[in-house]
Protein backbone atom coordinates (compact mmCIF):
# COMPACT_ATOMS: atom_id res chain seq x y z
CA UNK A 1 0.00 0.00 0.00
CA UNK A 2 1.25 3.59 -0.83
CA UNK A 3 0.96 5.86 1.63
CA UNK A 4 1.12 9.21 -0.84
CA UNK A 5 0.81 9.53 -4.72
CA UNK A 6 3.29 11.66 -6.81
CA UNK A 7 0.95 14.97 -6.43
CA UNK A 8 0.74 14.50 -2.84
CA UNK A 9 4.20 14.75 -2.56
CA UNK A 10 4.61 17.45 -4.96
CA UNK A 11 2.17 19.28 -2.49
CA UNK A 12 4.38 18.77 0.44
CA UNK A 13 7.39 20.00 -1.65
CA UNK A 14 5.19 23.33 -2.51
CA UNK A 15 4.38 23.38 1.12
CA UNK A 16 8.23 23.28 2.39
CA UNK A 17 9.27 26.14 -0.04
CA UNK A 18 6.04 28.35 1.14
CA UNK A 19 7.41 28.26 4.35
CA UNK A 20 10.63 29.22 3.75
CA UNK A 21 9.20 32.07 1.57
CA UNK A 22 7.11 33.54 4.76
CA UNK A 23 10.64 33.56 6.40
CA UNK A 24 11.61 36.09 3.78
CA UNK A 25 9.08 38.29 3.73
CA UNK A 26 8.45 38.55 7.58
CA UNK A 27 12.41 39.07 7.88
CA UNK A 28 11.47 43.07 6.96
CA UNK A 29 9.69 43.14 10.41
CA UNK A 30 12.91 42.84 12.14
CA UNK A 31 15.17 45.78 12.92
CA UNK A 32 17.41 44.06 15.84
CA UNK A 33 17.39 41.53 18.40
CA UNK A 34 14.11 42.89 20.45
CA UNK A 35 11.95 41.68 17.02
CA UNK A 36 13.92 39.04 16.66
CA UNK A 37 13.39 37.23 19.72
CA UNK A 38 9.95 38.87 21.09
CA UNK A 39 8.39 40.34 18.21
CA UNK A 40 9.81 44.00 19.56
CA UNK A 41 6.74 43.19 22.05
CA UNK A 42 4.23 44.52 19.33
CA UNK A 43 3.08 41.16 17.98
CA UNK A 44 -0.94 41.12 17.56
CA UNK A 45 -2.30 38.60 20.28
CA UNK A 46 -4.59 36.42 18.14
CA UNK A 47 -1.31 35.41 16.15
CA UNK A 48 0.62 34.73 19.68
CA UNK A 49 -2.09 32.59 21.17
CA UNK A 50 -2.57 30.94 17.69
CA UNK A 51 1.19 30.23 17.62
CA UNK A 52 1.65 29.13 21.14
CA UNK A 53 -1.93 26.45 20.14
CA UNK A 54 0.04 25.58 17.18
CA UNK A 55 3.25 24.41 19.54
CA UNK A 56 1.59 21.76 21.47
CA UNK A 57 0.77 19.62 18.39
CA UNK A 58 3.13 17.77 16.43
CA UNK A 59 3.30 14.42 14.26
CA UNK A 60 2.22 12.48 17.72
CA UNK A 61 -1.05 14.29 17.35
CA UNK A 62 -1.82 12.02 14.40
CA UNK A 63 -0.06 9.00 15.64
CA UNK A 64 0.18 8.81 20.05
CA UNK A 65 -2.79 10.64 20.31
CA UNK A 66 -4.92 8.84 17.68
CA UNK A 67 -3.74 5.38 19.28
CA UNK A 68 -4.80 6.97 22.93
CA UNK A 69 -8.54 8.33 21.38
CA UNK A 70 -9.16 4.64 19.99
CA UNK A 71 -8.27 2.49 22.50
CA UNK A 72 -9.83 4.77 25.20
CA UNK A 73 -11.63 8.22 23.71
CA UNK A 74 -12.83 9.29 26.80
CA UNK A 75 -9.65 9.43 28.82
CA UNK A 76 -8.34 11.25 25.40
CA UNK A 77 -10.37 13.79 25.21
CA UNK A 78 -10.47 14.73 29.33
CA UNK A 79 -6.58 14.48 29.45
CA UNK A 80 -6.77 17.06 25.54
CA UNK A 81 -9.14 19.31 28.00
CA UNK A 82 -7.10 19.29 30.42
CA UNK A 83 -4.15 20.82 28.44
CA UNK A 84 -6.19 23.71 28.54
CA UNK A 85 -6.56 24.31 32.44
CA UNK A 86 -2.58 25.57 32.62
CA UNK A 87 -4.15 28.28 29.97
CA UNK A 88 -6.79 29.23 32.03
CA UNK A 89 -4.28 29.32 35.53
CA UNK A 90 -2.35 31.50 32.71
CA UNK A 91 -5.37 33.82 31.50
CA UNK A 92 -6.13 34.75 34.98
CA UNK A 93 -2.91 35.22 37.29
CA UNK A 94 0.10 34.60 34.90
CA UNK A 95 -0.25 36.05 31.96
CA UNK A 96 0.01 39.81 32.67
CA UNK A 97 2.85 38.88 35.44
CA UNK A 98 4.83 37.32 32.58
CA UNK A 99 4.10 40.33 30.69
CA UNK A 100 4.97 43.43 33.51
CA UNK A 101 8.52 41.10 34.03
CA UNK A 102 9.37 42.90 30.81
CA UNK A 103 11.05 39.60 29.85
CA UNK A 104 13.76 39.37 27.29
CA UNK A 105 14.10 35.52 27.02
CA UNK A 106 11.48 32.92 28.44
CA UNK A 107 14.74 32.65 31.53
CA UNK A 108 15.92 36.18 31.59
CA UNK A 109 14.07 37.43 34.44
CA UNK A 110 15.51 34.57 36.64
CA UNK A 111 18.67 37.02 37.00
CA UNK A 112 16.57 39.86 38.30
CA UNK A 113 14.65 37.16 40.64
CA UNK A 114 17.41 34.97 41.45
CA UNK A 115 20.79 35.94 40.56
CA UNK A 116 23.24 35.31 37.04
CA UNK A 117 24.02 31.51 39.03
CA UNK A 118 20.52 30.28 38.71
CA UNK A 119 20.25 31.93 35.25
CA UNK A 120 22.84 29.96 33.66
CA UNK A 121 21.72 27.25 35.44
CA UNK A 122 18.26 26.81 33.41
CA UNK A 123 20.14 28.41 30.62
CA UNK A 124 22.57 25.39 30.11
CA UNK A 125 20.16 22.81 31.61
CA UNK A 126 17.19 24.22 29.26
CA UNK A 127 19.51 24.65 26.63
CA UNK A 128 20.55 20.38 26.63
CA UNK A 129 17.44 19.19 27.34
CA UNK A 130 15.90 21.24 24.36
CA UNK A 131 18.13 20.08 21.86
CA UNK A 132 17.21 16.18 22.86
CA UNK A 133 13.64 16.81 22.82
CA UNK A 134 13.91 18.69 19.67
CA UNK A 135 15.67 15.89 18.40
CA UNK A 136 13.24 13.55 19.11
CA UNK A 137 10.20 15.40 17.82
CA UNK A 138 12.70 15.83 14.94
CA UNK A 139 13.29 12.20 14.40
CA UNK A 140 9.69 11.32 14.92
CA UNK A 141 8.52 13.70 11.99
CA UNK A 142 11.33 12.54 10.09
CA UNK A 143 10.60 8.77 10.40
CA UNK A 144 6.85 9.37 9.90
CA UNK A 145 7.08 11.30 6.07
CA UNK A 146 10.32 8.95 5.06
CA UNK A 147 8.09 6.15 5.30
CA UNK A 148 5.25 7.51 3.71
CA UNK A 149 7.08 9.34 1.28
CA UNK A 150 9.74 6.42 0.53
CA UNK A 151 12.75 8.90 1.07
CA UNK A 152 15.83 8.08 2.87
CA UNK A 153 15.65 8.77 6.87
CA UNK A 154 19.01 10.54 6.88
CA UNK A 155 18.15 13.00 4.61
CA UNK A 156 14.28 13.42 5.28
CA UNK A 157 16.04 14.46 8.71
CA UNK A 158 18.55 17.20 6.81
CA UNK A 159 15.85 18.16 4.42
CA UNK A 160 13.41 18.83 7.41
CA UNK A 161 15.92 20.80 10.15
CA UNK A 162 16.93 22.75 7.34
CA UNK A 163 13.88 24.29 6.10
CA UNK A 164 12.46 25.12 9.91
CA UNK A 165 16.00 26.34 10.41
CA UNK A 166 16.04 28.86 7.72
CA UNK A 167 12.81 30.38 7.94
CA UNK A 168 13.36 30.64 11.77
CA UNK A 169 17.07 32.08 10.55
CA UNK A 170 15.85 34.64 8.50
CA UNK A 171 12.61 36.26 9.66
CA UNK A 172 12.50 35.15 13.74
CA UNK A 173 9.79 35.35 16.14
CA UNK A 174 7.77 37.02 13.61
CA UNK A 175 8.25 33.77 10.87
CA UNK A 176 7.10 31.45 13.61
CA UNK A 177 4.18 32.77 14.72
CA UNK A 178 3.12 33.73 11.40
CA UNK A 179 4.20 30.02 9.78
CA UNK A 180 2.28 28.87 13.15
CA UNK A 181 -0.94 30.42 11.76
CA UNK A 182 -0.63 28.90 8.30
CA UNK A 183 0.07 25.73 9.72
CA UNK A 184 -3.49 26.15 11.58
CA UNK A 185 -4.80 27.69 8.11
CA UNK A 186 -3.62 23.95 6.65
CA UNK A 187 -4.40 21.51 9.29
CA UNK A 188 -8.25 23.21 10.31
CA UNK A 189 -9.48 22.67 7.64
CA UNK A 190 -8.27 19.17 6.34
CA UNK A 191 -9.26 18.05 10.13
CA UNK A 192 -12.78 20.00 9.75
CA UNK A 193 -13.65 17.65 6.57
CA UNK A 194 -11.48 14.16 8.16
CA UNK A 195 -14.13 14.64 10.92
CA UNK A 196 -17.02 15.31 9.11
CA UNK A 197 -16.25 12.40 6.80
CA UNK A 198 -15.85 10.06 10.14
CA UNK A 199 -19.18 11.02 11.58
CA UNK A 200 -20.75 10.33 8.40
CA UNK A 201 -19.29 6.75 7.79
CA UNK A 202 -20.52 5.61 11.15
CA UNK A 203 -24.07 6.82 10.08
CA UNK A 204 -24.23 10.20 11.55
CA UNK A 205 -24.48 11.98 14.90
CA UNK A 206 -27.30 9.39 16.71
CA UNK A 207 -24.91 6.44 15.58
CA UNK A 208 -21.44 9.06 17.72
CA UNK A 209 -23.67 10.18 20.21
CA UNK A 210 -24.36 6.24 20.94
CA UNK A 211 -20.49 5.56 20.99
CA UNK A 212 -19.54 8.56 23.44
CA UNK A 213 -21.68 6.59 25.58
CA UNK A 214 -20.17 3.52 25.80
CA UNK A 215 -16.90 6.18 27.15
CA UNK A 216 -15.87 5.49 30.39
CA UNK A 217 -13.19 7.45 32.47
CA UNK A 218 -10.92 6.25 33.97
CA UNK A 219 -10.46 3.13 32.05
CA UNK A 220 -7.78 0.37 31.60
CA UNK A 221 -7.85 -2.47 28.77
CA UNK A 222 -5.22 -4.39 26.48
CA UNK A 223 -4.32 -2.95 22.94
CA UNK A 224 -3.81 -4.27 19.54
CA UNK A 225 -0.05 -5.48 20.82
CA UNK A 226 -1.42 -7.01 23.86
CA UNK A 227 0.56 -4.53 26.41
CA UNK A 228 -2.51 -3.76 29.51
CA UNK A 229 -2.54 -0.24 30.09
CA UNK A 230 -4.48 1.22 32.32
CA UNK A 231 -5.60 5.45 33.38
CA UNK A 232 -6.68 6.41 36.76
CA UNK A 233 -8.00 9.78 38.69
CA UNK A 234 -4.63 10.05 40.32
CA UNK A 235 -2.93 9.52 36.87
CA UNK A 236 -5.93 12.18 35.41
CA UNK A 237 -4.64 14.80 37.96
CA UNK A 238 -0.76 14.45 37.84
CA UNK A 239 -1.20 15.15 34.32
CA UNK A 240 -3.05 18.02 35.08
CA UNK A 241 -0.76 19.04 37.28
CA UNK A 242 2.21 18.75 34.90
CA UNK A 243 0.25 20.77 32.30
CA UNK A 244 -0.38 23.48 34.51
CA UNK A 245 3.31 24.07 34.85
CA UNK A 246 3.99 23.09 31.43
CA UNK A 247 1.62 25.90 29.86
CA UNK A 248 2.80 28.33 32.07
CA UNK A 249 6.42 28.66 31.54
CA UNK A 250 8.57 28.31 28.62
CA UNK A 251 7.41 28.86 24.95
CA UNK A 252 3.91 29.99 26.78
CA UNK A 253 5.86 32.74 28.87
CA UNK A 254 7.68 34.03 25.71
CA UNK A 255 4.04 34.20 23.69
CA UNK A 256 3.09 36.14 27.00
CA UNK A 257 5.34 38.49 26.86
CA UNK A 258 5.46 39.10 23.26
CA UNK A 259 2.29 41.01 22.74
CA UNK A 260 1.74 44.76 23.66
CA UNK A 261 0.23 45.11 26.89
CA UNK A 262 -1.02 42.71 29.39
CA UNK A 263 -4.98 43.27 28.08
CA UNK A 264 -3.06 41.51 25.12
CA UNK A 265 -1.12 39.32 26.97
CA UNK A 266 -4.10 37.82 28.98
CA UNK A 267 -6.08 37.04 25.25
CA UNK A 268 -3.71 34.77 24.59
CA UNK A 269 -3.78 31.92 26.66
CA UNK A 270 -7.79 32.73 26.53
CA UNK A 271 -7.69 31.91 22.85
CA UNK A 272 -5.45 29.06 23.15
CA UNK A 273 -7.58 27.28 25.60
CA UNK A 274 -10.26 27.94 23.70
CA UNK A 275 -9.09 26.46 20.81
CA UNK A 276 -8.05 23.24 23.31
CA UNK A 277 -11.64 23.11 24.04
CA UNK A 278 -12.61 22.67 20.68
CA UNK A 279 -9.73 20.56 19.30
CA UNK A 280 -10.26 17.08 20.62
CA UNK A 281 -13.40 16.73 18.56
CA UNK A 282 -11.56 17.90 15.19
CA UNK A 283 -8.33 16.05 15.84
CA UNK A 284 -9.48 12.59 17.85
CA UNK A 285 -13.18 11.79 16.21
CA UNK A 286 -11.75 10.16 12.85
CA UNK A 287 -9.70 7.20 15.21
CA UNK A 288 -12.85 6.67 17.03
CA UNK A 289 -14.74 6.27 13.82
CA UNK A 290 -11.76 3.75 12.58
CA UNK A 291 -12.47 1.52 15.41
CA UNK A 292 -16.36 1.74 15.30
CA UNK A 293 -15.90 1.11 10.90
CA UNK A 294 -13.23 -1.84 12.30
CA UNK A 295 -10.75 -0.62 9.64
CA UNK A 296 -7.27 -2.57 9.45
CA UNK A 297 -4.78 -1.27 11.17
CA UNK A 298 -1.86 -3.47 11.16
CA UNK A 299 -0.38 -3.45 7.79
CA UNK A 300 0.20 0.36 8.06
CA UNK A 301 1.32 0.49 11.13
CA UNK A 302 4.06 -1.94 10.17
CA UNK A 303 4.68 0.19 6.93
CA UNK A 304 5.27 3.23 9.51
CA UNK A 305 7.06 0.93 12.26
CA UNK A 306 4.83 2.03 15.11
CA UNK A 307 4.99 0.12 18.48
CA UNK A 308 1.02 0.13 18.40
CA UNK A 309 -1.42 -0.44 15.38
CA UNK A 310 -3.79 1.55 16.94
CA UNK A 311 -1.30 4.53 16.20
CA UNK A 312 -2.29 4.30 13.23
CA UNK A 313 -5.83 4.67 13.42
CA UNK A 314 -5.74 8.38 11.81
CA UNK A 315 -3.44 8.10 9.00
CA UNK A 316 -5.36 4.59 7.98
CA UNK A 317 -8.52 6.72 7.88
CA UNK A 318 -7.20 9.21 5.80
CA UNK A 319 -6.04 6.79 3.18
CA UNK A 320 -9.39 5.02 3.18
CA UNK A 321 -11.88 8.40 2.73
CA UNK A 322 -9.21 11.24 1.38
CA UNK A 323 -8.17 11.37 -2.43
CA UNK A 324 -5.41 12.35 -3.84
CA UNK A 325 -4.99 15.88 -3.12
CA UNK A 326 -6.18 16.02 0.21
CA UNK A 327 -3.85 13.19 1.31
CA UNK A 328 -0.88 15.52 0.38
CA UNK A 329 -2.64 18.49 2.00
CA UNK A 330 -3.29 16.21 5.30
CA UNK A 331 0.71 15.20 5.52
CA UNK A 332 1.73 18.39 5.19
CA UNK A 333 -0.23 19.59 8.30
CA UNK A 334 1.20 16.64 10.03
CA UNK A 335 4.58 18.10 8.83
CA UNK A 336 3.60 21.69 10.11
CA UNK A 337 2.13 20.17 13.37
CA UNK A 338 5.59 19.37 14.58
CA UNK A 339 7.39 22.41 12.38
CA UNK A 340 5.20 24.45 14.53
CA UNK A 341 6.95 22.61 17.91
CA UNK A 342 10.14 22.84 16.60
CA UNK A 343 9.98 26.15 15.71
CA UNK A 344 8.79 27.53 18.84
CA UNK A 345 12.04 25.42 20.32
CA UNK A 346 14.81 26.64 17.92
CA UNK A 347 13.39 30.72 18.64
CA UNK A 348 13.41 30.60 22.20
CA UNK A 349 16.24 28.55 22.75
CA UNK A 350 18.36 30.69 20.77
CA UNK A 351 17.50 33.53 22.69
CA UNK A 352 18.73 31.79 25.61
CA UNK A 353 22.01 31.32 23.95
CA UNK A 354 22.11 34.55 22.90
CA UNK A 355 20.99 36.93 25.54
CA UNK A 356 20.89 34.67 28.00
CA UNK A 357 24.72 33.37 27.61
CA UNK A 358 26.62 35.02 25.62
CA UNK A 359 25.54 38.51 26.02
CA UNK A 360 25.34 37.93 29.71
CA UNK A 361 28.96 35.76 30.15
CA UNK A 362 30.88 37.36 27.13
CA UNK A 363 29.67 39.97 25.05
CA UNK A 364 27.85 42.40 27.55
CA UNK A 365 28.17 45.48 25.64
CA UNK A 366 26.83 44.08 22.36
CA UNK A 367 24.44 46.50 20.86
CA UNK A 368 20.91 45.51 19.63
CA UNK A 369 22.11 44.93 15.51
CA UNK A 370 24.93 42.54 16.88
CA UNK A 371 23.01 40.50 19.16
CA UNK A 372 20.39 40.14 15.81
CA UNK A 373 23.21 38.69 13.30
CA UNK A 374 24.14 36.51 16.65
CA UNK A 375 20.94 35.43 17.36
CA UNK A 376 20.81 34.42 13.50
CA UNK A 377 23.76 32.54 13.90
CA UNK A 378 22.53 30.74 16.70
CA UNK A 379 19.29 29.98 15.56
CA UNK A 380 21.44 28.16 12.75
CA UNK A 381 23.96 26.35 14.93
CA UNK A 382 20.90 25.22 17.00
CA UNK A 383 19.46 23.76 14.01
CA UNK A 384 22.27 22.04 12.92
CA UNK A 385 22.68 20.54 16.87
CA UNK A 386 18.95 19.20 16.90
CA UNK A 387 19.89 17.81 13.10
CA UNK A 388 22.66 15.70 14.26
CA UNK A 389 21.11 14.80 17.37
CA UNK A 390 18.09 13.25 15.35
CA UNK A 391 20.50 11.35 13.13
CA UNK A 392 22.67 10.21 16.22
CA UNK A 393 19.33 9.01 18.09
CA UNK A 394 18.20 7.69 15.21
CA UNK A 395 20.46 4.38 15.62
CA UNK A 396 18.48 3.56 18.73
CA UNK A 397 15.05 5.85 18.41
CA UNK A 398 13.33 3.23 21.12
CA UNK A 399 15.59 4.06 23.82
CA UNK A 400 15.28 7.56 23.73
CA UNK A 401 11.51 8.19 22.97
CA UNK A 402 11.60 5.98 26.68
CA UNK A 403 13.82 8.04 28.04
CA UNK A 404 12.30 11.43 26.82
CA UNK A 405 9.23 9.87 28.11
CA UNK A 406 10.41 8.70 31.66
CA UNK A 407 12.34 12.13 31.80
CA UNK A 408 9.03 14.25 31.40
CA UNK A 409 7.83 13.30 34.10
CA UNK A 410 10.81 14.12 36.09
CA UNK A 411 12.18 17.82 35.16
CA UNK A 412 8.86 19.56 34.19
CA UNK A 413 7.59 20.34 38.08
CA UNK A 414 10.88 20.20 39.38
CA UNK A 415 12.17 23.35 36.50
CA UNK A 416 8.28 24.89 36.96
CA UNK A 417 7.98 25.87 40.59
CA UNK A 418 10.84 27.97 40.98
CA UNK A 419 10.18 29.64 37.46
CA UNK A 420 6.45 30.20 38.25
CA UNK A 421 5.79 30.61 42.06
CA UNK A 422 9.01 33.39 41.42
CA UNK A 423 6.63 35.25 40.14
CA UNK A 424 4.56 35.27 42.96
CA UNK A 425 6.26 34.03 46.23
CA UNK A 426 8.91 36.77 47.62
CA UNK A 427 10.46 35.70 50.76
CA UNK A 428 12.87 33.09 49.27
CA UNK A 429 17.32 33.00 49.06
CA UNK A 430 18.77 33.61 46.47
CA UNK A 431 19.71 29.93 46.03
CA UNK A 432 16.04 28.69 46.68
CA UNK A 433 15.78 28.19 42.66
CA UNK A 434 18.61 26.35 42.09
CA UNK A 435 18.11 24.27 45.03
CA UNK A 436 14.82 23.48 44.22
CA UNK A 437 15.77 22.36 40.25
CA UNK A 438 18.57 20.37 40.74
CA UNK A 439 17.20 18.27 44.42
CA UNK A 440 13.58 17.50 42.01
CA UNK A 441 15.69 16.27 39.11
CA UNK A 442 18.62 14.20 40.83
CA UNK A 443 15.98 12.40 43.07
CA UNK A 444 13.33 11.70 40.03
CA UNK A 445 17.02 11.01 37.96
CA UNK A 446 18.21 8.36 40.86
CA UNK A 447 14.95 7.12 40.88
CA UNK A 448 14.17 6.36 37.32
CA UNK A 449 18.07 3.90 37.42
CA UNK A 450 18.31 2.93 41.06
CA UNK A 451 16.66 1.19 43.57
CA UNK A 452 15.35 3.85 45.91
CA UNK A 453 11.75 2.74 46.26
CA UNK A 454 10.51 4.30 49.52
CA UNK A 455 7.69 2.99 52.13
CA UNK A 456 6.37 4.65 54.50
CA UNK A 457 3.69 3.03 57.37
CA UNK A 458 2.92 1.08 54.42
CA UNK A 459 2.12 3.39 51.90
CA UNK A 460 4.51 3.23 48.99
CA UNK A 461 6.17 6.74 48.54
CA UNK A 462 8.39 5.73 45.42
CA UNK A 463 8.37 2.39 43.59
CA UNK A 464 11.34 1.25 41.64
CA UNK A 465 10.85 2.44 39.04
CA UNK A 466 8.62 5.07 40.26
CA UNK A 467 5.19 5.95 38.52
CA UNK A 468 3.85 8.74 36.54
CA UNK A 469 2.15 9.97 39.27
CA UNK A 470 4.91 9.23 41.78
CA UNK A 471 7.30 11.59 39.65
CA UNK A 472 4.66 14.35 39.60
CA UNK A 473 3.32 14.55 42.99
CA UNK A 474 6.40 12.66 45.19
CA UNK A 475 9.14 14.62 43.49
CA UNK A 476 7.75 17.57 42.85
CA UNK A 477 6.34 17.95 46.86
CA UNK A 478 10.08 17.63 47.45
CA UNK A 479 11.17 20.40 45.18
CA UNK A 480 8.40 22.82 46.51
CA UNK A 481 9.48 21.91 50.23
CA UNK A 482 12.82 22.94 49.22
CA UNK A 483 11.57 25.92 47.23
CA UNK A 484 9.50 27.52 50.12
CA UNK A 485 10.92 25.84 53.20
CA UNK A 486 14.09 28.34 53.15
CA UNK A 487 11.67 31.60 53.10
CA UNK A 488 10.38 30.49 56.25
CA UNK A 489 13.55 30.34 58.05
CA UNK A 490 15.37 32.64 56.60
CA UNK A 491 15.29 36.55 56.05
CA UNK A 492 17.21 37.68 52.81
CA UNK A 493 18.74 40.97 53.40
CA UNK A 494 21.27 43.20 51.99
CA UNK A 495 21.78 43.87 48.23
CA UNK A 496 19.79 40.51 46.67
CA UNK A 497 16.95 41.79 49.13
CA UNK A 498 16.79 45.76 47.21
CA UNK A 499 16.95 43.62 43.99
CA UNK A 500 14.32 41.17 45.47
CA UNK A 501 12.31 44.46 46.08
CA UNK A 502 12.87 46.06 42.81
CA UNK A 503 11.65 43.55 40.87
CA UNK A 504 8.59 43.48 42.45
CA UNK A 505 7.67 46.45 42.33
CA UNK A 506 8.00 46.27 38.30
CA UNK A 507 6.12 43.28 38.40
CA UNK A 508 2.76 45.61 40.07
CA UNK A 509 3.81 48.36 37.49
CA UNK A 510 1.46 48.01 34.57
CA UNK A 511 3.30 48.28 30.97
CA UNK A 512 2.69 51.59 29.47
CA UNK A 513 1.91 52.57 26.06
CA UNK A 514 5.46 54.83 26.04
CA UNK A 515 7.63 51.21 26.47
CA UNK A 516 5.82 49.93 22.99
CA UNK A 517 5.71 52.11 20.58
CA UNK A 518 2.59 52.32 17.60
CA UNK A 519 1.80 48.69 16.36
CA UNK A 520 -0.67 49.79 13.79
CA UNK A 521 2.12 48.59 11.07
CA UNK A 522 2.51 45.19 12.83
CA UNK A 523 -1.07 44.54 13.26
CA UNK A 524 -1.80 45.27 9.42
CA UNK A 525 1.00 44.08 7.96
CA UNK A 526 0.56 40.46 9.65
CA UNK A 527 -3.49 40.69 9.02
CA UNK A 528 -2.80 40.99 5.66
CA UNK A 529 0.26 38.72 4.97
CA UNK A 530 -1.31 36.13 6.74
CA UNK A 531 -4.59 36.65 5.38
CA UNK A 532 -3.82 36.66 1.24
CA UNK A 533 -1.27 33.72 1.96
CA UNK A 534 -4.17 32.04 3.31
CA UNK A 535 -6.15 33.02 0.69
CA UNK A 536 -3.36 31.66 -2.30
CA UNK A 537 -3.37 28.72 -0.39
CA UNK A 538 -6.90 27.73 -0.33
CA UNK A 539 -7.22 28.58 -4.38
CA UNK A 540 -4.27 26.34 -5.01
CA UNK A 541 -5.79 23.68 -2.73
CA UNK A 542 -9.42 24.13 -4.57
CA UNK A 543 -7.69 23.58 -7.70
CA UNK A 544 -7.38 19.78 -6.95
CA UNK A 545 -10.52 19.39 -7.51
CA UNK A 546 -9.85 19.37 -10.83
CA UNK A 547 -7.23 16.27 -10.54
CA UNK A 548 -9.06 13.03 -12.54
CA UNK A 549 -11.12 12.04 -9.23
CA UNK A 550 -14.63 10.39 -8.79
CA UNK A 551 -17.04 13.36 -8.28
CA UNK A 552 -16.56 12.79 -4.11
CA UNK A 553 -12.82 13.35 -4.23
CA UNK A 554 -13.22 16.33 -6.23
CA UNK A 555 -15.76 17.52 -3.73
CA UNK A 556 -13.04 16.68 -0.77
CA UNK A 557 -10.54 18.92 -2.26
CA UNK A 558 -12.79 21.62 -3.05
CA UNK A 559 -14.32 21.47 0.21
CA UNK A 560 -10.50 22.15 1.96
CA UNK A 561 -9.44 24.64 -0.32
CA UNK A 562 -13.08 26.96 -0.04
CA UNK A 563 -12.53 26.86 4.08
CA UNK A 564 -9.06 27.38 3.78
CA UNK A 565 -10.25 30.81 1.28
CA UNK A 566 -12.78 31.41 3.56
CA UNK A 567 -10.30 31.75 6.44
CA UNK A 568 -8.03 33.78 4.51
CA UNK A 569 -10.86 36.24 3.48
CA UNK A 570 -11.99 36.41 7.24
CA UNK A 571 -8.69 37.63 8.02
CA UNK A 572 -8.69 40.26 5.32
CA UNK A 573 -12.11 41.69 6.13
CA UNK A 574 -10.96 42.30 10.41
CA UNK A 575 -7.56 43.88 9.28
CA UNK A 576 -10.00 46.37 6.85
CA UNK A 577 -12.49 46.79 9.77
CA UNK A 578 -10.07 47.44 12.39
CA UNK A 579 -8.16 49.72 9.89
CA UNK A 580 -11.19 51.56 9.58
CA UNK A 581 -12.06 51.75 13.39
CA UNK A 582 -8.65 53.19 13.88
CA UNK A 583 -8.90 56.12 11.94
CA UNK A 584 -12.21 57.38 13.28
CA UNK A 585 -10.58 56.72 16.67
CA UNK A 586 -8.05 59.13 15.58
CA UNK A 587 -10.44 61.53 13.80
CA UNK A 588 -9.01 60.44 9.84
Amino acid sequence: MQLAARTDLVIVALYLLAMIGIGVVMSFFNKDDSDFFRGGNKMPWWLAGVSLFMSTFSVYTFTGAAGLAYRSPGVAFLLYFLNGVGYLIGFLFLASRWRRSRSATIFSYLTERYGLATNQVYSWVGLAASIVQSGVMLLALAKFVSVAVGTDLTATIVVCGAVIALYCLIGGLWAVVVTDTLQFMVILPCAIITMWLGVNAIGGMDALFAQIATWSIPDSGVDMSGNAWSYGWKFVMAYAVMMIFASSSGIAAQRYFSVKNEKQARQVPLLTMVLLLIAPAIWLLPPVCSRVLGLDLKFVSETLHMNAPEEAAYVVFCLKYLPVGAMGIILSAMLSATMSCLSSNFNAFAAVITDDIIKQLFWKKAGSKALLLVGRVMTLLLGAMVTAAAIIMAEHPGGVFQLMLDFSGVVVVPAGIPIVMGLFYKPTPWWSGIASYVTGVIVGVAALYYDLGITVGGWMLLSSPPTFEQQIFMIGTLSAIVYFLPGLLIKVKGSYAERLDAFFVKLATPVADSEVGDSEATDVGSYRITGWTTVGMGVAVSALSLLDLPFSGRMINLSIGALMTVFGLALIWICRTGIKRARQAKGV
